[in-house]
């Protein structure tokens, strides 16, 4: 454990978030999409409807001013890309805010999409109003310098993998140069994980070609009988 490095303020409320206040000279390219540029490091971000309606104005009349924006992480595993969503706009520094520095709270695992280092899963506390569970995407973000091993979901029966799933709340910080988050400090850990929205398993039944395909396998192998056992379940596509 990163017994050194904890903290001794009071435990934070357990809850899955990642927030934090970035600075930076904002841009809009013509394809409408919104940037900002920190420390001489672009990124993208995402505006709420709120935040749109109060930056454009102000960029039409200071373009080259400061703005900060109190922001939710967001990490494309595909790209492997840093990048935000903004809920809020400040043309000055928020009192007791520190610029670059986040509150990231999740469950520290590894995932598939990312096998070679763990990540910060930050899971979903509710649905929104009318959101649908099916759209529900849980947010995973590296950090750099957290050296507490991550949970292993493949291993969780077995004796190399002695390791509990474990939320934590962290103090991190924002490297433009790297475009990562180091780790700062543990507020909190609990093998106690929080509730978070879940989103049910529903396999995809196997297209007619994929279908063809294991048939001529079984059939290779004297099993055509299971073929037919199994398509019967599911409707003929057209």
């Amino acid at each position: 454990m990163n017994t050194a490095t904890k903290s001794n303020k009071a435990k934070p409320e357990r809850i899955y978030q990642g927030i934090g206040v970035i600075c930076g000279r904002v841009k809009v390219d013509q394809a409408g999409k919104y940037f900002i540029d920190i420390e001489g490091e672009t990124f993208k971000f995402k505006p709420t409807k709120a935040v749109r309606n109060r930056l454009i104005p102000h960029l039409e009349k200071h373009a080259d001013a400061l703005v900060y924006l109190r922001v939710y992480p967001a990490y494309n595993l595909n790209s492997h890309k840093l990048w935000f969503n903004a809920i809020a706009f400040y043309t000055s520094k928020p009192e007791s805010t520190q610029v670059n520095q986040f509150l990231l709270a999740g469950v520290w695992q590894y995932i598939p999409q990312l096998t070679n280092q763990p990540v910060m899963s930050i899971y979903r506390n509710t649905l929104r109003s009318g959101e649908k569970i099916e759209y529900v995407r849980t947010n995973h973000i590296p950090v750099q310098g957290f050296t507490e091993q991550g949970y292993r979901y493949e291993l969780k029966n077995s004796p190399e993998n002695p390791h509990k799933r474990t939320f934590y709340q962290l103090l991190v910080s924002l490297n433009p140069q790297q475009r990562t988050f180091e780790y700062l400090v543990t507020l909190d850990s609990t093998e106690d994980i929080p509730p978070y929205i879940k989103q049910k398993y529903q396999p995809q039944k196997p297209s007619q070609s994929e279908l063809g395909e294991r048939k001529k396998g079984w059939e290779k192998g004297g099993v055509v009988s299971v073929y037919n056992t199994i398509t019967k379940s599911y409707p003929t596509l057209n």
